[in-house]
């Protein structure tokens, strides 16, 4: 298994996450008279900064460049695995 590859997918999913919580925000209406408030904004820009970034390491073929030890390895995915569920709920509730 190429480690630094699955490490760099699950922190886009990471990002993934972050852009589905913050569009849940919008959609639910939480925006207490401001068009987009700041940290919805901040939530959707972050998650797509770190889905171009770590897309653009998997683009160049740049992950072998992280060399992550197998605790940090298990815990970026079971946090992918977390916020991305909460932003697949954040979503359907």
């Amino acid at each position: 298994m190429d480690r630094p590859l699955v490490y760099h997918v699950s922190q886009m999913i990471v990002g993934c996450g972050l852009i589905l919580l913050g569009i849940s925000s919008v959609v639910a209406g939480d925006l207490d008279g401001f068009l987009i408030p700041g940290t919805t904004a901040l939530m959707i820009v972050g998650g797509v900064g770190i889905l171009l970034g770590n897309g653009y390491h998997i683009w160049n073929e740049n992950t072998d460049r992280v060399d992550i030890g197998p605790v940090s390895f298990w815990l970026s995915i079971v946090g992918a695995v977390l916020i991305l569920l909460a932003g697949v709920l954040s979503l359907a509730v």
